[in-house]
Parts: structure tokens; C-alpha cells; sequence
């Protein structure tokens, strides 16, 4: 009969080399060990709170290699563990979370760090403290911060045989999703709570908490939500921890970028490049230059994107950062594409397909399918791009992301315009009537007037231009003037080239500006619906504009487009 001791020093050697491996550069060796550990270990029950920290080493490596559903599936196995330490619970479901948002589990993804959040609160000096928000927070001392583990993936995993070990770093998400695809990017984050220290691991861990909420939200569109969170989220680890304040900076931007607002997001990202670098956190510098090079695609800068993309791979690929290297790779493609370049950006496509696949990322990789069909149709296979593109639609649909999906249609409605065919305008409009209203109506769910024009103008214009573009050249004149009527009955938005008058801006001026990211404001409603004919009997059967139209929106995408209230045209 094997010595369960003996096993356990076998055990201890070959994790000891496996985080050696990790910390040297090597996560597949490390995943190795980690993975002839655990089979060690397993079975013998004597060895159970080993083989459990052993095991949560692996999905800490899993995840790392961007196996995503490898680590979910070992994170619930310890989660049901019998005899697991109630102490780590708080910090494997912080893990499980960043995997489960990669997968686009949103919602699962949400309840998990929920039940972490309030874990962690309840772990606070007091525990009847509201939350992240509260005085409660303690503010880290100088002797009493733990400093960022260092090591070449920035997801170290701690040593040690004391349970807390066993938690794994709490994974920071990253930067979250734009209109140009949903990029979650995981990153770096500090220790597992120490049990020793409860007030403040339970802080340090309730601030890992607060970012990844806040890119929860990011992701599923939830944008009044996600400017509170990143708010708490940036105001908590400036308190306890500021040399980490890059992630929720990233955050922000993240949200900015999200939002059509590219002045900000550029500063911000900025801002928080330069303290990731000054935190000595490369993988959180890489992935702030994932998003800066976006926000340069976006805004017509490539040249300034591309360096960006190569510095950010040259740590993401050595350091086997899997999904921010697909990402890296899909935009290097689109900057192909734009030279026109096909056969590379197709190249460059299938690289990053291959990993987000591999990652189980669901929800990048159906953003990378659109990027495809769009090669796909310049290099004249309509119908690859279609495949594509119902591929994409379908994916978004199914993970609730109305507005992707509507951007989706809106890309589709677009390359149907560019094939010339008359007969498929009518097909265009069916797609991009309903998803240019869907657009348009989210800046009603942004918290101020300035953010709401940046929406519109940087997002939702170039979505109606293409609407009334395809309503012309299809002859529907009684389209385009629904469209005109609808329109000029929207809610009016503060221009920032608007001209003050005399005496300069009013107190309602001062609050349609933006806030700074502390701040907090209400969204307006959606604006009512247009009666294009008397409401004779007072029952609500008066013909309204862009009727059918909306109702297809509303289904379609589940964003509200208009308010059930309606007001006349003359």
C-alpha cells in the first residue's frame, strides 16, 4: 500500500516545479505538472485539501492557456468539493467568473460574483457595511499592500500549503466589449485573501470583485450599470490599492470606447497604460495597447495602430495569453483588409479562430466571424459571408447582446448595399431599418447629454446614413419620410459645437455636460411614438410612424425603441 505521505511529498515537488514553470515562462509544462499532481493525489482522501489546491492550480493554468471550459469545469469540481475550505470559496468563484465571461455566460457569470461580492463584504471589519462604497473599505497601508506577484503570464499562482494559497491570484477581466466586437481580456490581479488578515484580503478581494462586475456589464450592454461599477470599482482600488489602478482605468476607457465616446476613451486608456507600466504589469499594459489600437482603427489612425498590436502580441504570444493574442491577430487582419490585403487578413483570421475556439470564447469568436464575411464578400463568396453572418447573429442573439446583434445586421445590410444587386435592397432595409432604430435608441440609456451625442454621432449616424442611403436607392420615398418625421421628433441632443448664448451656459447646461467617471446621472426615456393620424376613438388606433418597423426592433434585438406613449405629427 502506497504512503499517503510519501504520495504527499511527491505532490508538493511536482507543484513546487509547476509553479516554477509557470513563473519562468512555461504554463504548458506548468499545467503538466500540475495535472500528474492532482492524479496523484486524487486517490487518496487523506490528501484531499492537497489535491484541492492542486486543482485549482490547474484551472488557474487551463485558463491561462485559454482553455476556458477545462477551467470551469475543474473550478465547479472544487467548488463541490466536500470538505472544501469555506475560506477559499470567495476567491474560486472570483476565477470561475473571468472564464465563464470569456465563454459568454453572462448571467452565470454575474450570479457567481454576486455570491463572491457578498462573501466578501460580509468578511469586512463591518459586516452590516452596505458595500464596496462604504466607510467599511479599508484603505491599504503602506507596509500592508502585497505587491503584484510577479511572473511572465501576470496570473501567478501563489506558493505555499496554507489554504489560501490554494485560491489561485483573482483574475482581473480586462478591458470589455465595443462595437467593434465583444473583447473581454483577462489580465492580472493581487493575491488570494490571506485568512490571517481577513479585513484586508476581504477588501483586496471585494476590489477584484467590483472590476469584474463592472466588465460584466460592459459586456451585456448594461451601460447605466457599468458607469456605476466602474465608478465604485476605480474609486475602491484607488483606496486599497492604487498601484493596480490601471485595471479599473482600463475599465473605464473600456466603457468610453463602448459608448462612442473616443476622446475620453483615449485619455483614459492612456492613463491607464501609464500606470500598468509604472505597476510593472505587462499584461495589463498589452492589453490597454489591444484597445488602444482599436480605438485607432476606429478612428481612422492606423498607422498609429499597428505598433501598438506588435508590442502588445510580443508579450501576449510568449506569454501564452491566448485570447488577447487571437485578439492582436483579428485586428492586425482588419488593417490588412483595409489595404486590401485579403489573403493575409484571411491568414491572420484563421490564426485567431483557431485559438478563440480552442478558448471556447463564444462571444469574440462570433464578433471574428463577422470580420470574415466581410473578406469573404470582397473576395467574392457571398455566400461564406452569409453563413458568417447568420453564424454571428444567431451567437449574439442567443447570449441576449441585442446591440451586437444589431450591429451585426447593420454589417450585413452594408455588404448587400456594396454587392450592386437591385434585388437585394429590399433585404438590406428588412436589416437595417429595425437595427439602425435599435442603435439609435441606446443613447437614452446613457447617463448624460454629452455622452448621448457622442453615441449619436459617433455611432448611430453612421448607422441611419446607411438606413436612408438604401431607402433612396430602393425608391421607398414614404420610408424616407417616416424616417425624416421620426427623427425630428427625437429627444434633442446638446451639440458640442453649439454656440452659448451671451451669458453664458444656464444651470441645465452645467448638468447636460459629461460627468467626470465618479459621477453619476439619469438617463432620459425613450421618446414617444409618432401619431401619424388622429386618434379618433382615444383607444390608440391611430397610424404611427415606423409602426411595424419598431415592433420588429423591439423583438428582434430586446432593447426598447420607443415609449409606449404617443404624440401627434401636426
Amino acid at each position: 500500500m502506497t504512503d499517503p505521505f510519501a504520495v504527499s511529498v511527491t505532490v508538493a515537488e511536482l507543484a513546487d516545479a509547476g509553479i516554477e514553470e509557470f513563473r519562468r515562462g512555461a504554463p504548458q509544462a506548468a499545467h503538466d505538472l500540475f495535472e500528474r499532481a492532482a492524479r496523484a493525489a486524487e486517490p487518496h482522501p487523506e490528501l484531499a485539501g492537497q489535491h484541492l489546491q492542486i486543482l485549482v492550480n490547474l484551472a488557474t493554468t487551463a485558463a491561462h492557456l485559454g482553455d476556458h471550459p477545462a477551467a470551469i469545469a475543474t473550478l465547479r469540481r472544487t467548488l463541490d468539493a466536500p470538505g472544501a475550505d469555506p475560506a477559499l470559496r470567495p476567491a474560486i468563484l472570483l476565477n470561475l467568473s473571468q472564464s465563464l465571461l470569456e465563454t459568454g455566460a453572462y448571467e452565470e457569470a454575474e450570479a457567481v460574483l454576486t455570491e463572491c461580492h457578498a462573501l466578501a463584504t460580509a468578511a469586512l471589519p463591518h459586516p452590516g457595511a452596505r458595500g464596496p462604497d462604504a466607510e467599511s473599505v479599508p484603505a491599504a497601508s503602506a507596509t500592508g499592500a502585497t505587491a503584484p506577484l510577479p511572473g511572465p503570464g501576470e496570473r501567478d499562482i501563489p506558493v505555499g500549503d496554507t489554504p489560501a494559497a490554494a485560491a489561485g491570484s483573482p483574475q482581473w477581466p480586462g478591458p470589455a466589449a465595443t462595437p467593434a466586437g465583444p473583447y473581454g481580456i483577462p489580465g492580472t490581479g493581487p493575491a488570494a485573501p490571506d485568512p490571517a488578515d481577513p479585513p484586508s484580503g476581504a477588501a483586496e478581494l471585494l476590489m477584484s470583485c467590483l472590476v469584474a462586475l463592472s466588465t460584466v456589464a460592459i459586456q451585456r450592454e448594461d451601460w447605466p450599470r457599468a458607469e456605476q461599477l466602474t465608478a465604485e470599482a476605480l474609486e475602491v482600488v484607488t483606496r486599497i490599492r492604487p498601484d493596480l489602478v490601471g485595471r479599473p482605468l482600463m475599465n473605464v476607457a473600456a466603457l468610453a470606447l463602448a459608448t462612442g465616446r473616443y476622446e475620453p476613451a483615449e485619455d483614459f486608456a492612456e492613463a491607464a497604460l501609464a500606470a500598468c507600466e509604472a505597476g510593472r504589469e505587462p499584461a495589463g499594459a498589452a492589453s490597454v495597447r489591444l484597445m488602444l489600437a482599436q480605438l485607432y482603427t476606429a478612428t481612422g489612425r492606423a498607422e498609429q495602430a499597428e505598433p501598438l498590436l506588435h508590442a502588445a502580441l510580443a508579450h501576449t504570444g510568449p506569454a501564452g495569453l491566448t485570447v488577447e493574442t487571437a485578439v492582436g491577430w483579428e485586428q492586425l487582419g482588419l488593417l490588412a483588409a483595409s489595404r486590401g490585403e485579403l489573403d493575409e487578413a484571411q491568414t491572420l483570421y484563421g490564426r485567431a479562430q483557431s485559438l478563440l475556439r480552442q478558448a471556447g470564447a463564444t462571444p469574440t469568436e462570433a464578433a471574428l466571424a463577422v470580420r470574415r464575411a466581410e473578406v469573404a464578400h470582397l473576395a467574392g463568396r457571398p455566400a461564406e459571408a452569409e453563413e458568417l453572418l447568420t453564424h454571428a447573429a444567431d451567437t449574439f442573439a442567443a447570449l441576449g447582446l441585442g446591440l451586437r446583434h444589431a450591429q451585426t445586421h447593420l454589417a450585413h445590410a452594408a455588404l448587400l448595399e456594396q454587392g450592386g444587386d437591385p434585388g437585394q435592397l429590399a433585404r438590406a432595409l428588412d436589416l437595417a431599418v429595425p437595427a439602425a432604430l435599435a442603435i439609435d435608441a441606446v443613447r437614452y440609456g446613457l447617463a448624460a447629454g454629452r455622452q448621448r451625442d457622442r453615441w449619436r454621432r459617433n455611432v448611430a449616424e453612421p448607422a441611419l446614413r446607411l438606413v436612408f442611403r438604401l431607402a433612396a436607392r430602393a425608391g421607398e420615398a414614404l420610408l424616407v419620410a417616416h424616417l425624416i418625421e421620426v427623427q425630428c421628433a427625437t429627444t434633442p441632443i446638446l451639440r458640442e459645437n453649439a454656440v452659448p448664448p451671451p451669458d453664458g451656459p444656464g444651470p441645465l447646461g452645467s448638468l447636460l455636460d459629461e460627468p467626470p467617471p465618479h459621477a453619476h446621472a439619469f438617463a432620459v426615456a425613450p421618446p414617444p411614438r409618432l401619431l401619424l393620424t388622429p386618434d379618433g376613438d382615444g383607444e390608440g388606433d391611430g397610424e404611427v410612424a415606423l409602426a411595424d418597423r419598431i415592433a420588429l426592433a423591439e423583438q428582434r434585438y430586446g432593447l426598447p425603441v420607443r415609449d409606449t406613449r404617443t404624440v401627434p405629427s401636426w
